[in-house]
């Protein structure tokens, strides 16, 4: 066993496990140990800590003060595209619904009348008013029947139109289009992953950032991607209910730091980037993003981060003329109000817009990959590109997605597997001992069979060193 990996798996007291994350730098004199014991203990030491207000070191960096001053400059024609297109797809969708109820209320109705014929009467009609007590009874289980066969019907029914004009749906579809296509909006993206034999524990933070002020005039968006190891939790693998992608971060260096760390490095860019210091500041809109965010926003408050309690947060985007709250968009919520409670995990989601993703599960992937669903499902002329208004199409493709996950298992290419069998095979000759002889040849296992795109970890001893790391 490597030392550097073995240094990465003491804890006090336990056995190194094989399932750790290697880290690069972490030096002999780490006397942190690691599990649920010492992470409780931690936790409790960094929420009493964090209660003290810190100085901001984001702001020392020249390119991040820079920004401060950066003023937001209304574009009208690209406000007037993007109200145009909300006006058409509110057209679109009204008549939509127009035509889709008209068809689906025939198909109840025919269903009912075939229903009363083969079954008996129903509530409301004409055979049941004059019904006794014990036949009342039986038209209650009746109708309890019925209503499965309905549901069934519904779901089975293209488009159902889930954001009709004049509807909370409609409404944040519409805003929600608002705040990122008119690049105003600050998108602060967060995933945690937590252990899944103890969800107290989290082992991950996940964080990526769209500024628009330093995308005033990219062609490629910008963007700040980063994944936090917590130390304390190192050797904490999932495995039964969900994929450990904790080592498969693909957007660069996993960064790994002790609890108390951790929580400064975030508590830092949400102080950057959440809280306006001056007047150009407060020109720009601000927002977390997530997938389910709830649950993402407890965590972070759990470990003592400062973070703006939930009612002073607008989840439902009512106010975005007022520009004075932290917005919060869900991407699940946006495909929930648009599709339907059909396929609304993030990988599915992702593979019906035809983003593509890998190794999903890691916080810092599932941080990027949900703001740049986001931003997919808000542009104008991406939604356009992917047909997203098309609701017909797309909700048959979502069943026809889940159909086939039913009867179709997930599998790695076979040629993947087989490169990596290969790379792990045990030389079957021990060269040990001929070291000294030229004429044998050395026979070392391959590193160049199996490609990844993983960046690895290394270990900080300051949230601020960490950061500076990932400064170009």
């Amino acid at each position: 066993m490597k030392r550097s990996l073995s240094r990465a798996m003491i804890s006090s007291g336990s056995v190194a496990k094989k399932t750790s994350l290697q880290v690069r730098s972490l030096p002999d004199t780490v006397n942190v140990s690691h599990g649920t014991y010492s992470y409780k203990n931690a936790i409790r030491a960094v929420v009493s800590k964090n209660r003290t207000k810190r100085a901001n070191w984001v702001d020392e960096f020249e390119e991040f003060a820079r920004l401060r001053s950066v003023n937001y400059e209304n574009d009208e024609r690209l406000a007037k595209a993007i109200e145009d297109y909300l006006r058409q797809i509110g057209n679109d969708y009204r008549k939509m619904n127009a035509v889709s109820t008209r068809a689906l209320n025939e198909k109840l109705q025919q269903a009912k009348l075939q229903w009363v014929e083969e079954n008996g009467p129903l509530p409301g009609t004409e055979s049941s008013s004059s019904s006794g007590d014990l036949q009342n009874v039986d038209i209650k289980q009746n109708h309890k029947l019925f209503q499965k066969v309905a549901t069934r019907i519904k779901d089975e029914h293209y488009p159902l139109v889930h954001a009709v004009p004049g509807n909370s749906n409609f409404e944040y579809l519409c805003n929600c289009v608002r705040l990122v296509s008119n690049r105003r909006t600050i998108l602060f993206s967060l995933d945690i992953e937590a252990f899944e034999r103890d969800n107290n524990v989290v082992t991950e933070i996940g964080i990526s950032i769209y500024d628009p002020r330093e995308n005033l005039h990219s062609l490629v968006p910008v963007k700040r991607n980063y994944h936090l190891v917590i130390f304390e939790s190192l050797h904490l693998r999932n495995k039964k209910f969900v994929c450990d992608s904790k080592d498969c971060y693909i957007l660069g260096e996993s960064l790994v730091l002790d609890l108390q760390g951790c929580v400064e490095f975030v508590q830092a860019l949400v102080d950057y980037y959440m809280i306006p210091q001056t007047k150009a500041d407060r020109s720009w809109s601000r927002a977390f993003v997530g997938h389910n965010l709830h649950g993402d926003l407890k965590w972070l408050r759990m470990l003592g981060v400062n973070i703006p309690d939930d009612h002073q947060m607008d989840f439902n985007l009512t106010n975005l003329k007022e520009n004075k709250q932290t917005y919060v968009l869900d991407t699940e919520k946006l495909y929930r109000s648009c599709y339907g409670n059909f396929g609304g995990n993030l990988g599915r989601i992702l593979r019906l817009f035809r983003i593509p993703h890998a190794f999903l599960h890691n916080a810092g992937n599932d941080a990027h990959y949900t703001l740049q669903l986001l931003m997919c499902m808000c542009d104008v002329s991406f939604r356009k590109h992917a047909n997203m208004d098309e609701l017909e199409a797309i909700q048959r493709r979502i069943k026809w997605w889940l159909g086939r996950e039913k009867i179709e298992p997930k599998v790695l290419p076979i040629s993947y597997v087989l490169s990596v069998n290969e790379s792990l095979a045990v030389p079957s000759n021990n060269n040990n001992n001929n070291n000294n002889n030229n004429n044998v040849p050395s026979r070392k296992r391959s590193k160049g069979i199996v490609q990844t795109e993983f960046g690895g970890a290394r270990w900080f001893d300051s949230a601020r060193s960490a950061f500076e790391s990932t400064l170009c």
